[in-house]
């Protein structure tokens, strides 16, 4: 048996589906303007003057998702999905992905984007699994709070889990993500690759003679 996992947002996909859905969302008259320019100004602080990740969904969660029903949400997603998988996919990470299903690989998608969008990646590739920042939900299944940010640490503790579960060693271990925030994900791994990574990320890489599609 071996395991390959994957990132989802610039690894699986261009770009990031959590924003795509925003801009989705706002195309239907969902959600306002106002909260497409928000939410690409806390990515930019993110990505360029160190926000942190935490912050980032913290401060998202509050202007988009605080208090709006799941099934709201939940009426847009396959179609979304849909259209995003047929248009966004990058394809020589889709392609890892398609090798290691077809080899028989243990297949998982692990992101810190939302559960509801990550579950319907996840179906529509058809990997055994996934796992993604979940969401505490009231009596009127309203979200209320983030329960759990799914960080680079938490990847890699997923996967050890599901490797001795499996019985799957170190080196029949494949990992592929983007970003040096997943660099703990990539270590658990005996064959992690860097897919169009981040500077930082790429330094490592080359640093360590790992795979870089």
């Amino acid at each position: 048996m071996e395991l390959s996992a994957f990132d989802l947002d610039d690894t699986l996909i261009r770009g990031n589906c959590s924003a795509g859905f925003c801009r989705y969302l706002h195309k239907q008259k969902v959600l306002p303007a106002s909260v497409i320019w928000l939410s690409l100004f806390y990515s930019i602080r993110h990505r360029f003057f160190g926000m942190s990740l935490t912050e980032l969904h913290e401060s998202v969660f509050e202007k988009v998702l605080r208090g709006k029903p799941l099934e709201m949400l939940e009426k847009y997603v396959d179609t979304f999905v849909k259209d995003y998988v047929n248009g966004s996919l990058y394809m020589p990470a889709f392609a890892r992905l398609k090798k290691a299903q077809q080899l028989g690989h243990y297949t998982m998608i692990l992101s810190n984007s939302p559960s509801f969008l990550v579950q319907r990646f996840a179906k529509a590739l058809g990997v055994n699994a996934y796992y993604a920042t979940e969401y505490t939900l009231d009596e009127q299944n309203r979200f209320m709070k983030i329960r759990r940010i799914l960080e680079g640490k938490d990847k890699a503790e997923q996967i050890k889990k599901i490797a001795k579960k499996l019985g799957v060693f170190w080196e029949k271990i494949h990992a592929y993500s983007d970003s040096v925030l997943d660099l703990e994900f990539l270590k658990v791994a005996g064959n992690p690759t860097a897919v169009n990574p981040d500077r930082k990320l790429r330094e490592i890489s080359l640093q360590n003679q790992w795979s870089i599609i």
